[in-house]
């Protein structure tokens, strides 16, 4: 083993990075698998933010933002507390909001 290190440095460098990185991609991937797994259908908070809802609903979340009446995200994405503050409303007003855009979203996903 040391001799095939020693007569192909690069060849075997090469070879230790491929493998260092498609071990980072498959934990990074294992990862986010268990966490999606882990929060399906979460119960709408006012620390999500619509792209985390759709997700976790396994909804278009610019769908959510068409029913729901809410902008769609300029550059960093709002929370539906940050939503609310804006509009000047209760939170539970927004997430009712919410709730219902995914409502009636499932409801037409459903076969008749």
């Amino acid at each position: 083993m040391r001799a095939l290190i020693r007569r192909h440095p690069w060849l075997t460098s090469a070879l230790a990075l491929a493998l260092a990185l498609t071990l980072f991609f498959a934990v990074r991937f294992a990862v986010g698998v268990v966490y999606w797994a882990q929060h399906r259908q979460d119960p709408i908070s006012g620390w999500m933010t619509v792209g985390y809802i759709g997700r976790s609903w396994q909804l278009d979340p610019r769908e959510i933002d068409a029913l729901a009446g809410f902008p769609l995200p300029q550059g960093h994405p709002l929370t539906l507390e940050e939503i609310a503050r804006q509009r000047g409303v209760p939170v539970a007003e927004i997430i009712a909001q919410a709730e219902a855009a995914v409502a009636k979203l499932q409801s037409a996903d459903s076969p008749p």
